[in-house]
Order: structure tokens, then sequence, then C-alpha cells
């Protein structure tokens, strides 16, 4: 017995030892002059739910978490929105944290419509903006999400999009991807949200 008792102990330091492996960047790259150089995240500009202008500068210096959905959406939004929500919660003190959710139907997601929603998930910019702004734009970047986002009068609410919840780190750069309706998936993304701040910010110490 006590032979199992020590094996055990010396199985958890061991496992304790082990060094979690970096997130990698997941964007798409290329060897130029012998250095790997990845794309980033495009410049944007959109408007939030109060009607304050939000720019790549919203986020600099921070790592932040970006999500497509629409306010009347029938299928998965409110369930990533509810995820979402969780992530909100458990950083809502950590000013290195931010987030971004993309209204894709920018004809039905004014501003005013935006901040209705806003207070009804009980969240408040800049932790968290639900932006609108040009349609061409909104649609456009979800490519640079790895998100899927487009018009279909055939898929629930007039839009064919995904349940993505991606991070993006301090250079612009994906790090991590997870499914928002999936509770366990969102929870292994949050870790990952914790072992990014650590790595990012240690850095540049």
């Amino acid at each position: 017995m006590r032979n199992i008792l020590f094996f055990s102990l010396i199985c958890l330091f061991l496992t304790s030892c082990v060094e979690r492996q970096p997130l990698k960047i997941l964007n798409r790259g290329e060897e130029v002059n012998g250095k790997m150089v990845h794309e980033r995240i495009r410049d944007f500009s959109f408007t939030n739910q109060d009607s304050v202008e939000v720019t790549n500068k919203t986020f600099a210096g921070k790592i932040y978490v970006s999500n497509n959905f629409f306010t009347t959406c029938p299928s998965i939004c409110p369930t990533t929105s509810l995820h979402m929500g969780r992530i909100y919660d458990k950083f809502l003190e950590d000013d290195r944290v931010r987030m971004i959710s993309h209204s894709i139907d920018v004809r039905t997601d004014s501003v005013p419509i935006l901040k209705r929603y806003a207070e009804g998930l009980e969240i408040e910019a800049p932790k968290w903006n639900l932006v609108t702004g040009n349609e061409e734009e909104i649609l456009s970047i979800a490519y640079d999400y790895f998100s899927n986002a487009l018009k279909d009068k055939t898929a629930p609410g007039g839009f064919d999009h995904d349940d993505l919840l991606v991070l993006i780190d301090t250079n612009r750069h994906i790090r991590s991807i997870c499914h928002g309706t999936d509770p366990a998936d969102v929870d292994r993304f949050m870790k990952d949200i914790e072992y990014l701040l650590k790595s990012e910010y240690s850095q540049k110490k």
C-alpha cells in the first residue's frame, strides 16, 4: 500500500513538472528571408453599443476574444453569448483582456438595438464591445478569424455562421479557437486565455 501511495505521489510530481506547450500562432504564414511571417488581423473600424469607434487601437497591448453573432439569431447565438458571458465574468477585473462581438446583421442591429442587447446581457464596453459597421467589412473580416459569416436565405435567421470564439494576442495573431456552444471546449479556451496572459506579459517585463 505504501509503495502504491509513493508511486502515485511520484507520478503527480512528474506531471506537475511537465511544462505546457506554448500556444502556436494559427494564422497563415510564409517564410520570408528565412523567417516565418504570419498574417495578422486586418485594420478595422466599427461602432460599438455606446456609439464609440472600435479599432485595432482599442485592443493595443491587450489580448482579446472575438466572435460573430446577431441579436435576432434563432439558433446558436444565445448559447455562444452565454459562454462569452462566462469569459466576461471571469476576466472582468483583468484589463489585459477584452472582447468583441461583430453583428453580421448590420441592417437590423443598429446601435440602440446593440445597446439593449448589451443591457440584457449585463455587460459594458470597453470590456465587451458589440459592434456594427459596413456590411462588407463585417462579413469579410470573419475570414481573418477563420470564421464563417455569410448571408443565406435558407439558414436560420438568414445568415450562415459558426459558433467559433477566437483568441487574439497582442500582435493580432490567432492563438486559440473553441466552439462557443460547447461548455467543455470553452473551459479549455479560458485556460488558454490564462496561459496566454502569462506568456504574453511575462515577455514584456
